[in-house]
């Protein structure tokens, strides 16, 4: 079946598609939400994950805000959260930063 994404999540998710091709590993979920949050609405955020898992919006909502208000990058083992930013950069990372 072929997922119709929004016009202006298109690129978001083709980025995490080739990041993850086999989806995200629950290990580098938290980590991916801090990086990818920074550039991101919180909306848009859990909106393209949803998508992308095929799971419900008002879970990663929930947990983008959380990530929103108090970070988690100072819970994220440092070794996981380099693997998951190089695993962005391989797949254009900082070409769609200049997207964003």
């Amino acid at each position: 079946m072929q997922k119709t994404i929004s016009a202006h999540l298109v690129s978001n998710y083709q980025l995490l598609q080739c990041a993850s091709p086999e989806g995200i590993e629950e290990q580098e979920y938290f980590p991916l939400l801090p990086i990818l949050y920074e550039q991101m609405s919180d909306r848009s955020l859990a909106q393209v994950i949803a998508e992308f898992t095929g799971k419900e919006y008002p879970t990663f909502l929930n947990d983008v805000y959380r990530v929103g208000a108090a970070g988690v990058l100072s819970s994220v083992v440092e070794e996981v959260l380099d693997s998951v930013k190089q695993k962005l950069i391989y797949c254009d990372y900082e070409k769609w930063l200049l997207e964003s």
